[in-house]
């Protein structure tokens, strides 16, 4: 019991700290869009497929290759490193637009997808998002570890698990913008979503390890915030927490956080999808 709810506080620990996250108009111009949002840093942040993801793939597919015309493991490496550089600079995004095309075309236009592509090329603001990705990464993802043992012994004990305190003036100044950051930049439902998936996940299995996993997310949910509060203070300014949240609450960046909800509730389907598309791509190759 205890080592299936292990699984699943792992698998909600990496969405904790995943970076976040119409107009009547041709289908043709909006993908061209995504593909260009694609492209960007801001995008790419989050992205999951790079190129040791179609390396990997590469090499699983000679190794069940029935006459590989690469026989020496090294140059099969070499040869997987250029193919996946080459998927990764030129076909990728077009993959990922194709995808996610149907999820966007219900809540995004063209119009909102060019003003998001200007806003993200905004190198102050960019800054920002890349600082908050790499604390989100490292130290908010060690408090969150360091807090998990401790939480868990607390559930499994039938106790409460504590909430983390902070000092005065950060509870009453900084975590506010944090929470409203957590909020509007969409990654407070994706996260919660992914706690309702595994929860839905271990409907199947034993009742108390359920019992368990819906404890454990309710108390992550809670202390979410302050964790990325005590991760942030001191390093990103209360400033750029609130140019962000401007940015974020624009129509077409709200637009955009509803269809990314959308389409991360079907993000196993999705990456499938993509790998898809690659295996298609790289038969042609080979």
């Amino acid at each position: 019991m205890k080592k299936s709810f292990s699984i699943f506080v792992a698998f909600a620990i990496l969405a904790l700290c995943l970076p976040v996250g119409f107009t009547s108009c041709s289908q043709m111009g909006l993908k061209n869009e995504l593909s260009k949002y694609y492209q960007s840093e801001w995008s790419r942040l989050s992205d999951n497929f790079s190129v040791a993801h179609f390396k990997a793939l590469i090499l699983e597919y000679m190794n069940t290759m029935e006459n590989c015309p690469y026989a020496v493991a090294t140059e099969r490496d070499a040869i997987a490193e250029k193919l996946a550089q080459e998927y990764c600079e030129q076909e990728l995004f077009a993959a990922l637009a194709d995808i996610a095309l149907p999820y966007m075309q219900e809540h995004v236009s063209v119009v909102d997808m060019k003003k998001v592509n200007a806003t993200v090329k905004d190198e102050v603001l960019l800054a920002s998002v890349v600082k908050i990705a790499g604390i989100m990464r490292n130290d908010f993802s060690a408090l969150v570890n360091g807090c998990t043992g401790s939480a868990i012994a607390d559930i499994v004990n039938g106790e409460e698990p504590p909430v983390p305190s902070l000092p005065d003036d950060i509870e009453a100044g900084y975590l506010p913008a944090v929470e409203k950051f957590y909020e509007v930049s969409g990654r407070k439902v994706i996260v919660e979503n992914s706690y309702g998936a595994m929860n839905e996940m271990l409907r199947s299995g034993a009742p108390e390890s359920q019992t368990l996993a819906e404890n454990f997310f309710a108390y992550l949910s809670r202390v979410t915030p302050k964790l990325m509060c005590m991760a942030m203070h001191g390093k990103v300014d209360k400033g750029e927490i609130d140019g962000l949240i401007e940015v974020y609450s624009r129509p077409e960046f709200v637009n955009l956080r509803n269809a990314n909800v959308e389409f991360s509730q079907e993000i196993a389907n999705a990456n499938e999808g993509v790998n898809e598309l690659f295996r298609q791509w790289l038969k042609k190759q080979m």
